[in-house]
């Protein structure tokens, strides 16, 4: 299901390099990014003996052969826990659980607010959307503000507040200098106890997500997001439900205050605080804000599962004025709290999950110039998620880019990384991690990101330790028994008719819809919109 962002915030995802609603886009800063990481380009094939797809050496190998005189990179820093200050916690009466974490280094105060809400809660062709929407709404107006004194307010101060809402959980969020703190709390605890979500002011917001849901089309890589999601997830699984303009039209006032009323509720929420400040001041300043916060029960969030399927299934997405395809494929993932979470997050890192490094960026754009970016990526997620490739390329090469990818996962499912790359993977990790929680607001999010997966603090404090702790043997079960190259959803968006002679030639069955059509199967039908071409290729 796609989220609509109507305002941006680091989320659970937002290292985990997926930008689409389910939470497998990656989790909060303290989760390490799975898309694009260092800048470390591999040298080009021609330089390097052996390395173009058995082609002889160029002929400037000998020039860079054994050369003394280059300069060499550093050696990575060692893996070390994170230092953080004594952390205070506490929890108030109405059931808000508090962590706050003095970072006094620079004049800045970050609080953030999560609710345990989110798109996993709503319920498909009723309330899908509410989520967002009510997110969205919270700014728009109070008991006590308007929506312009709301605004000008944060702004007055050069602050920034804001909210936003994915599958797994809603976030409001308010930075300022330190000495603004009693503001930033009193507007963070009016909009979160006292919204009134105005009738005048949900057709702007209605307008901004039927005009995000509308550029999809416009978009190869959401469409292909969509599309992958419904086809991996399936109508039963949230992640797999598509957000239809229908769904935006019909969200009502009524259905954002029951939303509201029934999960934005203190025993529901964690609230994080970061930067400088005294803690017996803080401590007093929160119950002051949140004391009035009341409590209720909070309705049970719905089971569900990713259901089994084997084989390869491919939809071809036919957008005629496309002069590249975008191709995204992958199959279930891992959960963030799985034990084998950090030896897939750096086998991961070691097929794609760095910028020029990985090994398809190596074999399918480097040697073989099939691509102009390819990356993968396992989500840091609650539930189990997915485990996806994306790549943009010609038309006309899409199905050997496919064809090489998914040969890069064979080779790395069968012997897993070297020795060699994955000590490049945990150096990566051990020098990015702490400049990732440099700031009052990394913290603060990252121990919202931990302690909503049930991580806990001590999962953000030791990150990087727990990624170098792990072996070799580890990561290549972990890629053994993480990696299913023969059991894949496939999309591919580009023009059908160059993409689908490919598809037949690789005796790929595929269904062929039109761009414009729902990326759900449901709407979509058995034919597709009644575009030929539907149905599986002649072997």
């Amino acid at each position: 299901m796609k989220a609509i962002l109507i305002i941006v915030f680091l989320t659970i995802g937002s290292l985990g390099g997926c930008a689409h609603r389910g939470t497998d886009a990656p989790a909060g800063a303290a989760s390490p990014p799975a898309g694009p990481g260092p800048t470390t380009a591999a040298a080009p094939a021609n330089l390097v003996a052996g390395g173009s797809s058995g082609a002889a050496p160029g002929p400037d190998v000998a020039f860079w052969a054994n050369r003394k005189d280059l300069i060499q990179p550093p050696p990575p820093p060692p893996a070390a826990e994170l230092s953080l200050p004594p952390l205070e916690r506490w929890k108030l009466d109405n059931g808000l659980d508090v962590v706050a974490v003095p970072r006094p280094g620079l004049p800045l105060i970050t609080f953030s607010v999560a609710i345990r809400a989110g798109g996993y809660d709503e319920q498909k062709g009723r309330t899908q959307g509410v989520a967002d929407f009510t997110a969205a709404m919270l700014r728009k107006g109070t008991r006590t503000r308007g929506a312009e004194q709301i605004s000008e307010a944060i702004d007055r101060v050069g602050g920034v507040l804001e909210a936003t809402s994915n599958m797994e959980s809603s976030t409001v969020t308010c930075s300022v200098l330190a000495k603004d703190a009693a503001l930033c709390l009193s507007l963070l605890s009016d909009v979160l106890l006292r919204p009134t979500f105005p009738a005048a002011e949900m057709p702007e917001i209605r307008d901004q997500m039927l005009a995000a849901l509308g550029a999809r089309v416009d978009d190869p890589h959401q469409l292909a997001a969509e599309f992958f999601d419904n086809l991996l997830f399936g109508e039963e699984h949230p992640d797999g439900w598509v957000l239809e303009p229908q769904h935006v039209r019909a969200i009502t006032r009524d259905a954002l205050e029951s939303f509201w009323k029934s999960y934005y509720r203190p025993g529901n929420a964690l609230l994080a605080v970061a930067g400088a400040f005294d803690p017996a001041a803080i401590k007093a300043a929160v119950g002051r804000a949140f004391n009035g916060w009341q409590p209720a029960p909070v309705p049970p969030r719905p089971a569900f599962q990713l259901p089994e399927r084997r084989g390869k299934r491919v939809v071809l997405v036919d957008k005629p004025d496309l002069s590249q395809a975008t191709l995204m494929f992958g199959h279930k993932g891992v959960k963030h709290t799985d034990p084998t979470w950090y030896a897939a997050t750096l086998a991961n890192y070691v097929l794609g999950g760095s910028d020029f490094s990985s090994r398809l960026m190596i074999e399918v754009r480097s040697r073989r110039g099939l691509t102009y970016g390819i990356g993968s990526s396992f989500g840091a997620s609650l539930y189990q998620g997915a485990f996806r490739v994306s790549a943009a390329t010609r038309n006309e090469t899409a199905g050997e880019a496919l064809t090489v990818t998914i040969d890069e996962l064979r080779k790395m499912r069968a012997a897993g990384p070297t020795a060699e790359e994955l000590g490049k993977a945990k150096g990566y990790y051990a020098g990015s991690t702490p400049f990732r929680l440099e700031s009052a607001a990394g913290i603060a999010h990252a121990i919202v990101a931990a302690e909503l997966h049930g991580l806990g603090i001590d999962y953000v404090r030791r990150l990087a330790l727990n990624l170098a702790a792990v072996d070799l043997a580890s990561v290549r079960a972990a890629a053994r028994t993480r990696l299913h190259p023969d059991d894949l959803a496939i999309v591919m968006v580009g023009r059908a008719d160059v993409l689908e002679p490919q598809l037949r030639k690789l005796h790929l069955p595929f269904e062929r819809v039109d761009y414009r059509s729902s990326p759900s199967s449901a709407a979509r039908g058995p034919t597709a919109g009644g575009v030929p071409g539907v149905g599986p290729a002649p072997r």
